[in-house]
């Protein structure tokens, strides 16, 4: 089980954090999915067992057919036969949706046949590496979970750009091998060991290429000339750059352009990056739009 997520969870506050976790990996899924926000916990008898929150399909930004709804049982209340009572208990045509780390897909798709499993990318070996990496962990400026820039990076990759399987694979491994300690301290714990060596090499030759332009270089050519930034042989590894750039530079204006120390120097490097990779500044704005999740908030109980 993913550090990422409490699992354990005995209360309404906690399931809507990880609701909302759950949400932000549904970025990268085939399908658009639109997330409530609202977290509702479920009681039986006057005791409170666990929660639930809907999410609809996105067709044009529009919600599409009815809700689907996630369910989280309490620790402690499990096996007492929740679930088959929540599963009888549903509008009729109301589907459960789930993702792989969520570990209950087989006792849904038991009760409901019908059960949608989200977001394949999360259950990947690559995709679980980098988030038991990076855990709960958050920015430390921002408070902004790490795991969100693996998360909108593979939204750009998947959804916006169409990238093979292994460059949304290396693109999941190359926090752990960007810097020269991570790459160091990935290869001795064996991070690496058993993975796409495919998707090991992109993530390497992103590393090379990455790193012949970092923001904290107060020199480099590519603040004049963008076309003297070294760019990558592969397209896969382009794309990848195209992601973590367009991601980096939203955040950047989300939440330091007005109060970062080198808020100008950054703003130049983002937009000198992206003009050597063809992008546009308004794809910023448009990933910003589109990875937006609501805050979540807890609604009334309801007995199920």
């Amino acid at each position: 089980m993913s550090p990422r997520f409490e699992h354990d969870a005995g209360d309404a506050e906690t399931t809507l954090h990880y609701f909302r976790g759950r949400a932000m990996q549904m970025l990268h899924d085939d399908r658009d999915w639109g997330w409530s926000g609202l977290v509702t916990p479920l009681c039986h008898q006057g005791v409170e067992w666990g929660s639930e929150t809907l999410l609809h399909e996105l067709r044009e930004g529009r919600p599409c057919g009815p809700a689907l709804v996630s369910v989280y049982v309490y620790a402690g209340h499990r096996g007492r036969g929740h679930l088959r009572r929540h599963a009888g208990a549903r509008p009729a045509g109301q589907r459960y949706l789930t993702t792989p780390g969520c570990g209950i897909f087989e006792v849904l798709v038991h009760l409901d046949p019908a059960t949608v499993m989200a977001a394949p990318i999360s259950g990947w070996p690559e995709y679980r590496a980098i988030e038991d990496h990076y855990g709960a962990g958050v920015a430390r400026r921002s408070g902004v979970p790490l795991m969100n820039h693996v998360d909108e990076g593979l939204r750009v990759l998947h959804r916006w750009l169409g990238a093979s399987p292994a460059a949304l694979r290396a693109y999941c491994l190359h926090p752990l091998v960007q810097g020269d300690a991570d790459l160091r301290a990935s290869y001795d714990a064996g991070l690496l060991d058993g993975l796409d060596p495919t998707a090991v090499a992109l993530a390497l030759e992103y590393r090379h290429i990455a790193n012949g332009f970092l923001s904290p270089m107060e020199s480099h050519p590519g603040y004049e000339d963008p076309a003297s930034i070294v760019r990558s042989p592969l397209a896969a590894v382009d794309r990848m750059l195209v992601a973590d750039k367009l991601q980096n530079c939203k955040d950047f204006r989300r939440h330091h352009r007005d109060s970062h120390p080198r808020a100008s120097w950054l703003e130049r490097y983002f937009t000198r990056w992206l003009e050597a990779l063809g992008v546009g500044l308004d794809e910023v704005d448009r990933l910003d739009a589109e990875v937006t999740v609501p805050e979540g908030r807890l609604g009334p109980p309801r007995d199920c």
